[in-house]
């Protein structure tokens, strides 16, 4: 049986490492030659099977090493199947054992000079690193087996469901977990290497499953774990299995994934003017201005709430420009911690910083050469690279980080921003002269509410892609829902739409939706209710927001503290980087180690 499949994530984040800080090709494989992890050559070749006779098929049989290969003067290499397809200069396997058999391989390969020579100079170390890492994988597995042994007696269940793109879990009739694949694994946040969860109790583990047969309908359902709260779609149906009896197999797919892919309504046409839904004379306007842009290579600042479509305007510009033949490379500056923000732009050199990839590495603005670089929410750019970025734009050349040579660059720059970037410049929070820069073509993008009857076009827009991608029957809006949606004032534009109707699509059990099929917050409150009129009329929706996340971060300091562990507890219950998270503390002053406290 495969216990690699079980540490696939694992196994893959460590070959990288390892990939990255020696130079070399990592791949590792199963004892049916299945890849579980690879990187550089071997990266789209994960999951596939690897050829018959060659080297990893060796060391199996054997359980000895190969060393230092080339398959030129190697017997092995010229019997298999990808001999004259394969293009490694040089290569090392080491087995991975366990119980007396070889479970698979790890190997290193270099495809290059660069890695050869690299593999030549330190072959010692190589070795010992080969050895360290197939040690480290058999180790885990001994913890493994001695905190989840396996049923031995239905081995093939095991490889079976952990070839299944979803979660998989069998659970035993007195409620006891017999198996569970790696995507289940992973959708719950489980630690099979140093967590008991075979025999273990379902129940100690997802606190509110109901395990009835399904009769193979899926069931939209909210399960408590441990750490956090998931949305999932599943479906139980009973098995039998011939040492156990009867049993449950639970299917599951974690809903953010399935709407995330619901979401992509371009499929794979490329966007346009014509994606945006929208008859209004605000959305026309701007629909209108955008394609005049398109048309010429001036810098477009999109400017409106967050949630409006910015994205889907900057691509549709993109792709009725001249540049549309070449890419469209799209980055968000406040998702990005600062102190990489600047390599993620500008690229860098080998050895630039510690961590560094020791290939280097290109950055958005040479990715983006000859076509359009989508620079999102640029009000959040750090100050000390808006001078960067000034002088991008200004001299079309970058230097790459840990370098001096200066590289020119033909891009067309589209911003967007949710902020206010003249009062940024008021505050000293950005420069005059780039607001300048990116303000050639300003458009203004509507909010939801100030696109009058938008909402039931988009709404029925989004409700044929929801209902199609989620294989349910097309559903309509009853006139009630129609009314609450028109009422609504809609703080989080297109998004919250989208995300109301989904909710809408995962629960409503007919084909008409009604207001009992919305979510709580949305049918049982009016968009106005509970708002302080006095406490807001002198206030924008930027301060009113620091306002609320100010709160939200005091709320979690006073319950958890703020050492090192409660803010990263505090990060991941918010879905937010820790990086994130202390740059914010430290803009509202809310860090209690310094002797500061929240300030109103």
């Amino acid at each position: 049986m495969s216990y690699l499949r079980l540490l696939q994530n694992k196994i893959q984040e460590l070959s990288e490492t390892v990939s990255s800080t020696l130079n070399v090709d990592v791949t590792v494989t199963d004892e049916n030659l299945v890849r579980i992890a690879g990187t550089g050559n071997f990266y789209n070749k994960i999951d596939k099977n690897s050829p018959q006779n060659c080297i990893f098929e060796e060391v199996i049989r054997t359980g000895l090493p190969k060393l230092n290969v080339v398959k030129e003067n190697n017997e092995t290499c010229k019997s298999c199947r990808n001999y004259h397809k394969c293009n490694e200069k040089k290569s090392m396997t080491y087995p991975i054992n366990f119980e007396g058999k070889c479970i698979g391989v790890v190997s290193f390969a270099c495809f290059n000079s660069e890695q050869e020579k690299a593999m030549n100079e330190k072959n010692e170390q190589y070795h010992m690193m080969l050895k360290q890492i197939s040690n480290m994988i058999a180790n885990d597995i001994i913890i493994i087996n001695n905190k989840n042994r396996l049923i031995k007696g239905n081995a093939e269940i095991n490889e079976i469901i952990n070839c299944i793109n979803k979660g998989i879990l069998i659970i035993s009739y007195n409620n006891r977990i017999l198996h569970i694949n790696g995507k289940a694994l992973s959708i719950l946040n489980l630690n099979f290497t140093y967590q008991k969860i075979i025999n273990k109790d379902i129940n100690y583990i997802i606190k509110n499953l109901k395990i009835n047969n399904s009769n193979n309908k899926e069931t939209v359902g909210y399960w408590k774990l441990k750490n956090k709260d998931i949305r999932v779609v599943y479906e139980v149906n009973e098995i039998v299995l011939e040492e156990q009896g009867l049993a449950y197999l639970i299917s599951f797919d974690a809903l953010s994934d399935i709407t995330k892919i619901a979401m992509t309504y371009e499929n794979k046409e490329k966007i346009t003017f014509s994606s945006i839904i929208g008859k209004s004379k605000t959305i026309l306007n701007a629909i209108d201005m955008a394609r005049i842009a398109a048309h010429c290579d001036s810098t477009v600042l999109l400017e409106g709430e967050s949630g409006t479509g910015k994205e889907i305007f900057a691509n549709s510009i993109h792709n009725e420009s001249n540049r549309k033949n070449n890419k469209f490379v799209a980055i968000n500056c406040a998702s990005i911690p600062e102190n990489l923000l600047e390599a993620e732009l500008f690229g860098y050199e080998k050895g630039a910083f510690t961590g560094a990839n020791p290939k280097g590495k290109i950055g958005k603005f040479e990715l983006a050469n000859n076509g359009t670089l989508f620079l999102d929410e640029i009000g959040d750019l750090p100050l000390k690279l808006q001078s960067k970025l000034l002088r991008a734009i200004q001299e079309r050349t970058i230097e790459k980080v840990g370098g001096n040579t200066p590289i020119l660059v033909n891009v067309r720059i589209i911003a967007a921003t949710h902020k206010n970037l003249i009062q940024l410049v008021k505050e000293k929070n950005f420069r005059l002269d780039l607001y300048y820069r990116l303000n050639v073509i300003p458009i203004y993008l509507p909010s939801l509410r100030e696109r009058e009857s938008d909402v039931l076009l988009c709404s029925e827009f989004i409700l044929k892609k929801l209902c199609k991608k989620m294989s349910k029957d097309i559903k309509f809006l009853s006139n009630e829902v129609k009314e609450k949606l028109l009422l609504y004032d809609w703080p989080g534009n297109i998004r919250e739409l989208e995300n109301v109707l989904e909710y809408a699509v995962s629960f409503s059990s007919s084909r008409e939706i009604t207001t009992h099929d919305l979510p709580n917050y949305f049918w049982s409150h009016d968009s106005t209710e509970n708002v302080d009129m006095e406490y807001i009329k002198n206030k924008g929706l930027e301060e009113l927001t620091k306002d609320f996340e100010k709160k939200i971060f005091k709320k979690y300091i006073d319950e958890l503290g703020d050492s090192t562990q409660a803010k990263k507890v505090i990060a991941k219950k918010l879905d937010i980087s820790l990086t994130t998270l202390y740059r914010k503390l430290n803009d509202y002053q809310c860090d209690s180690k310094r002797g500061k406290n929240f300030s109103y």
